[in-house]
């Protein structure tokens, strides 16, 4: 007899080859685990940077006209003073001038003399009137 190999069985190659491609899938399910986890990581490191970023923004533009910071720290470095030269320009363009606005109720505090209509008058100003030139 001769020790000639045997003729590979097809079916043999084919098994191993359908080995080979479960062992491919398996190493590609554990990496897409992985890099699931480390998305999961990076999203939530990206929220966080996120919020301190818009903090830092929010600090950034707070000055005197916009909070309740006092005026001598608008010179701070980084910092945008209030927008006071957007006003003095609407009042150069004549849109807005300074005091009372036309169309815009009044106020003022007049001094009414109470009259026998007013109903009866406090102590001390009895006292005040009975005199001559309202001295004691």
């Amino acid at each position: 007899m001769t020790d000639a190999p045997l003729p590979e069985d097809p079916r043999d190659a084919l098994i191993r080859e359908q080995a080979e491609r479960l062992a491919v899938q398996d190493r590609q399910l554990v990496q897409v685990a992985v890099q699931a986890e480390q998305i999961a990581v990076l999203e939530a490191m990206v929220a966080d940077l996120r919020e301190r970023l818009d903090a830092a923004l929010r600090a950034l533009s707070r000055n005197s006209g916009n909070s309740s910071m006092p005026p001598s720290s608008d010179d701070r470095r980084g910092r945008r003073p209030p927008r006071r030269e957007r006003r003095a320009a609407e009042r150069a363009a004549g849109k807005k001038k300074q005091g009372k606005q036309p169309g815009s109720p009044g106020a003022s505090m007049t001094w009414e003399v109470p009259g026998p209509h007013r109903g009866p008058l406090p102590r001390g100003c009895l006292r005040m009137r009975a005199r001559p030139g309202g001295r004691r």
